[in-house]
């Protein structure tokens, strides 16, 4: 646990962590369950999600990647 602490120590490592397992969530969810398929909207919201999360964790790649340079 002294590890991730280590780890996740600041906000920009872990607004990646949480975007990175909302990312592998949202993608076995849609994967495994047949509710988008059942509820049109909720399945147009839960595939929106997926490339929403992507640019958010390119941001906060760039973020990060800023933040290293100061």
């Amino acid at each position: 646990m002294r590890y991730l602490r280590e780890i996740f120590d600041d906000w920009l490592t872990r607004a990646a962590g949480i975007n990175f397992v909302l990312i592998v969530a949202l993608v076995m969810f849609n994967v495994f369950s047949d509710l988008p398929e059942r509820y049109p909207l909720f399945g147009v919201i839960n595939f929106s999600m997926v490339p929403i999360l992507f640019i958010s964790g390119g941001i906060i790649f760039v973020l990060a990647i800023l933040k290293s340079y100061e």
